[in-house]
């Protein structure tokens, strides 16, 4: 079945060289992946991947101090700028900020936007523990709500971490999935989605755990009472996009379905920190699922990215 990939991943040689400096090439625990546009190339055409959108996983550049932060930005947009151009017609990226700097990253959004054909932007759910929502950051955010962007969350490990923890699990297997589930709570507890109503936002991983979780954010906030007014969760969840990366089925895809807008879920391949074999796994099965309709799985593989694609396009 044709696909768009909205969460798919690339390596610059400087994002390279920074995994070797600063975690011995194994950031989040898990050893960086070979990586060129060409071979990601390869496995669009294996899998029917007509167009993909790549973008800078974590650990994110905020490790670094603010100088080397700021130019490895640079350098990781300039790279995908690069591929960009070199395949219009099958690659596009979401661009880097060098949060939590303020300046700067809104310096790179309108770069990023008018100079580099960036078709939005990644961000970690916090960056040296600044969250996303954090009122530190609402410049950042509202020039993003300005420029109308696409802004897809990517689970960024927390430090400190609990080093006795993470030496036996991996980030990617627990730490990410709360991360996510926390940045999008605190984001609608503080009044992101109501106050930045012009971003689109894609929550990976099939929304880690919201769909558990919110139905009881929503009573606690009814029982507790708050000053702030937190936005409705089960509302906000609506109106996000949520992708497919990561082991969806059989549980987590139906359960999500149930409470929110399925013109809004799209493929992800997380290539190539997933590998080949596994992307491959998961695509088929959801290619194969019967626990949703086919017309339903053609829509969330193709149709709601390519939707998303042309709205990026016609601002």
């Amino acid at each position: 079945m044709k696909k768009i990939d909205l969460h798919a991943h690339y390596i610059s040689p400087g994002f390279s060289k920074f995994l070797y400096d600063y975690f011995d090439g194994k950031g989040d625990g898990v050893a960086t992946p070979k990586f060129s546009p060409e071979g990601y190339l390869e496995l669009m055409a294996r899998m029917e991947i007509e167009y993909g959108v790549l973008s800078i996983s974590s650990p994110h550049i905020s490790v670094a101090p603010d100088e080397e932060m700021i130019n490895l930005a640079k350098e990781v947009n300039a790279y995908a700028t690069e591929f960009k151009h070199k395949y219009p017609e099958q690659l596009g990226f979401f661009a880097t900020l060098p949060l939590p700097l303020v300046k700067e990253s809104i310096e790179t959004i309108d770069t990023a936007l008018d100079q580099q054909g960036a078709l939005g932007f990644t961000l970690p759910t916090n960056a040296r523990c600044i969250y996303v929502g954090d009122d530190r950051l609402d410049k950042v955010l509202a020039k993003l709500d300005e420029r109308h962007a696409v802004v897809a969350l990517h689970p960024n490990e927390p430090k400190p971490n609990i080093e006795a923890m993470s030496d036996v699990v991996p980030a990617p297997l627990m730490e990410f999935i709360f991360d996510t589930t926390r940045t999008v709570i605190y984001m609608s507890q503080n009044n992101v989605f109501s106050k930045y109503t012009n971003i689109k936002w894609i929550i990976p991983h099939c929304g880690a755990l919201l769909p558990v979780i919110a139905q009881r954010v929503a009573m606690g906030n009814k029982m507790f009472g708050s000053e702030r007014k937190p936005d409705d969760l089960e509302q906000v969840m609506k109106e996000l996009y949520f992708d497919l990366a990561g082991k969806v089925l059989p549980y987590q895809l139906p359960n999500i379905a149930q409470c929110v807008d399925m013109d809004k879920i799209v493929y992800g391949s997380d290539a190539p920190y997933t590998t080949d074999q596994v992307v491959t796994m998961l695509a088929d099965e959801l290619e194969s699922t019967e626990l949703i309709s086919r017309h339903e799985l053609e829509k969330m593989l193709y149709d709601n990215g390519k939707q998303l694609l042309k709205s990026i396009n016609e601002k």
